[in-house]
């Protein structure tokens, strides 16, 4: 009987950057592909008051939700979906409009 041959892992090539390369592309990819945070903003009356009713993370297909008061998550397909969604469930507790508010712009909110 022969002995078996012995065998080697094949080669496998050098990653064509350093650790810290790497690292810096990983956080590149995270921060282009993540979901944008907003808030809907109820309005009552016309600029009397405001409060936030939820916070929201928009992803590039769909929007999710979850109400400050908690026991509610809305799944949409998109923000503006989700404010519409969100004023007609409001308008009974006197909410004049929704606002959708973007969150972490350049430092500011930014409402639409």
């Amino acid at each position: 009987m022969t002995e078996p041959a012995e065998r080697t892992a094949p080669a496998i090539p050098a990653p064509p950057w350093t650790k810290e390369e790497f690292t810096g592309l990983m956080r590149e990819l995270a921060e282009a592909e993540a979901p944008r945070l907003f808030a809907l903003v109820e309005e009552y009356g016309e600029g009397q008051d405001a409060r936030v009713a939820g916070y929201g993370l928009a992803y590039e297909d769909r929007a999710d939700v979850n109400s400050v008061e908690g026991g509610f998550q809305l799944d949409s397909h998109s923000a503006e979906r989700a404010r519409t969604l969100f004023e007609i469930s409001s308008r009974s507790a006197g909410v004049a409009r929704v606002h959708v508010v973007w969150m972490g712009e350049g430092g500011a909110a930014r409402q639409s």
